[in-house]
């Protein structure tokens, strides 16, 4: 990817990243009161949502989206870089995206170098984490839930924990996104043709799903593959795919 046009997606993610605070005061998904309802059908006392699929900025779990740890010990976390060391987070798969703390053996959970993060958790009176994972299509974490207690969670209320998590961290992930989808400048009609594009349709094709001449596919083509600084169309299928741009 040519460094201007990577220089202007990363700009595109500082954007998004500031614009979130304005969001926290508008868009009504990150209102307390839902997570407040959600605490009210399945105790726990700390959540936290995190990452948004920008991975091609390597943006992913560097955004925290809402929660109500404290912020000094969340400064600290990711000052001592816990997450290379966390035993959750280092555990979890795509295939395995749900775990919790009590799931772990005592192997893993009292080992020497998992000790300082355990002792930060405890100065903060953190209970026992439980994370829903969030994976893309190529296998990429690049979002987090998470929710705190003292007992583990049965397996009836992880399941209402897991389907609120993947409905909550979409609804405050798509703000986000669309900010970042605004600054890169691509047209709706621009991320359609691409979207029809990568599912294998022609221009003819796409044209005609779209409602549109041939001609005008093309022209988006031209445009949107201009904007991506990409070399030809199938790159800025795969780019725009990278981005999270289309699905």
């Amino acid at each position: 990817m040519p460094s201007y046009v990577r220089s202007r997606l990363l700009s595109a993610r500082e954007f998004a990243i500031s614009e979130l605070a304005n969001l926290k005061e508008s868009d009504p998904v990150f209102n307390s009161s839902i997570v407040e309802h959600l605490r009210a059908v399945v105790p726990f006392e700390h959540y936290g949502f995190s990452g948004v699929d920008l991975d091609g900025c390597q943006t992913g779990s560097g955004i925290l989206l809402s929660t109500d740890m404290p912020v000094d010990m969340l400064a600290t976390f990711v000052r001592e870089r816990y997450t290379s060391i966390d035993p959750l987070i280092q555990n979890l798969t795509a295939e395995q995206p749900d775990l919790s703390w009590f799931d772990l053996p005592k192997a893993v959970t009292q080992a020497p170098e998992v000790k300082p993060m355990q002792r930060l958790f405890d100065d903060y009176h953190i209970a026992p984490r439980t994370i829903f994972s969030f994976w893309n299509d190529r296998d990429g974490l690049y979002g987090t839930a998470g929710f705190t207690r003292r007992t583990p969670f049965t397996s009836d209320e992880r399941a209402v924990l897991r389907w609120a998590s993947h409905r909550l961290h979409a609804d405050m992930s798509q703000p986000v996104l669309r900010a970042f989808n605004a600054q890169v400048g691509l047209t709706d009609s621009e991320q359609k043709c691409l979207e029809l594009a990568s599912r294998g349709l022609t221009s003819e094709e796409t044209g005609l799903k779209a409602g549109l001449s041939t001609e005008t596919v093309n022209t988006y083509f031209k445009s949107a593959t201009r904007k991506l600084g990409a070399r030809n169309r199938s790159q800025a299928i795969a780019d725009a795919i990278r981005l999270h741009i289309i699905d």
